[in-house]
């Protein structure tokens, strides 16, 4: 008999395999968090699937007992007695869900029973708890999006909240002379949002992240002021180029799309071209980026480099991206996710690099261990606080 409890056990497999590959969606990584907090026993088997170390041993061990045995085994485990309609649905997860479910599964009910080795203790510092974004209006007046109810005006403009976490600014009817007014949005720490804006353009906010823009724009150009980072896509509009101020250049579209990171405090200004063309000015240097093309500008320097897009913007669906940042850059994305704060024994260390993804809900060992299996630095995690040495 295939109980609801099964039928659970074969979904959160299911995410677990397709968030291996980053194919989750952001109401599905929650789904996926939501489960993990549920009981110490979720949090082990979920913490253990981000440790391919663990993974490589469990389908090392699942391969020298036999495929039979271990299917056999995992079906009596689960109650599953070879129904037709959960077998397809196993199927369709595709191979990376039927190595999960052999591997995984089989590691963690047959051997770990068998062998009953001590469980290493988890590091305590975990994902920080979601913070409230705000809406600072033209008067100064704030407001907090996750308990807006209802629609509102705003210099005459129509204000929606569309979804749990977007807010959208109606083109419609707009006034023939509408006041010049601005809006802010502060995401903080922990959380995201997005953002339609009134001409069609949006903008998908990353966690700590500050956006300035006009309620409505004005006839001869849109511009906005970016604190933090954005994901943009923006309406064709020849008349009037889009503009994104941040630090201490502009980017200047007409209609495209582009991921832009501007932390402050940090040194470098990435801006990744996904389609069209961007011109990003800077100091007086001016460079054109094609799609796939990244500029970075620091203080120093600015130049351009090809990149792999699907992973800068992967943050989108759940991803930290580690393209070829410093390791002062990753930990600072961390830190807008999990709560620690980090020390360096040699300031040399900050400057270390990095390429690859991890996903964001990951936990915080598993991606300490990724880092530290490049063999460039080493982790001593005590309390909340994080030193890195060699």
């Amino acid at each position: 008999m295939i109980t609801r409890e099964n039928e659970k056990w074969f979904r959160i497999a299911g995410l677990l395999a397709r968030q291996r590959v980053g194919q989750l969606s952001e109401e599905e990584l929650r789904e996926l968090e939501e489960w993990r907090e549920v009981s110490p026993e979720n949090k082990l088997l979920y913490d253990r699937w981000q440790d391919g170390a663990f993974l490589e041993v469990g389908f090392k061990n699942y391969q020298r007992i036999g495929r039979r045995k271990a299917l056999l085994d995992m079906e009596k485990r689960v109650q599953l007695q070879r129904k037709k309609e959960v077998r397809l649905r196993v199927l369709r997860w595709g191979a990376v869900a039927a190595v999960f479910v052999v591997a995984v599964f089989s590691s963690l009910y047959l051997f770990e029973r068998e062998t009953e080795e001590p469980v290493k203790e988890q590091v305590a510092i975990a994902l920080m708890k979601p913070q409230r974004p705000v809406l600072r209006l033209d008067d100064g007046t704030t407001m907090l999006l996750d308990s807006l109810k209802g629609d509102f005006e705003e210099a005459g403009i129509l204000v929606k909240k569309t979804g749990e976490s977007t807010l959208s600014y109606s083109a419609e009817n707009l006034p023939q002379q509408a006041q010049l007014a601005y809006n802010t949005i502060e995401v903080p720490k922990g959380a995201e949002f997005d953002l339609i804006l009134s001409d069609g353009t949006r903008v998908w906010l990353n966690a700590d992240s500050k956006l300035k823009y006009p309620v409505t724009f004005g006839n001869d150009k849109r511009e906005v002021e970016l604190e933090g980072e954005g994901y943009f896509k923006v309406t064709k509009d020849e008349r009037k180029p889009f503009r994104v101020v941040v630090k201490k250049q502009t980017v200047e579209v007409l209609g495209t799309e582009f991921n832009v990171d501007a932390y402050p405090g940090e040194k470098n200004t990435y801006t990744t071209l996904v389609s069209g063309k961007v011109k990003v000015d800077a100091d007086g240097q001016t460079v054109i980026l094609d799609p796939g093309m990244q500029s970075v500008v620091n203080d120093e320097k600015m130049y351009t480099r090809k990149v792999n897009v699907a992973e800068v913007i992967s943050w989108r669906n759940g991803m930290f991206v580690l393209e070829n940042h410093t390791l002062e850059e990753i930990m600072s994305k961390l830190a807008r996710w999990y709560d620690f704060t980090v020390f360096y024994q040699n300031a040399s260390l900050k400057e270390a690099t990095f390429k690859g993804k991890i996903p964001r809900y990951a936990s915080f060992e598993s991606v300490l261990d990724i880092l530290e299996k490049t063999g460039e630095v080493k982790f001593n995690v005590k309390n909340q606080s994080v030193t890195v040495y060699q």
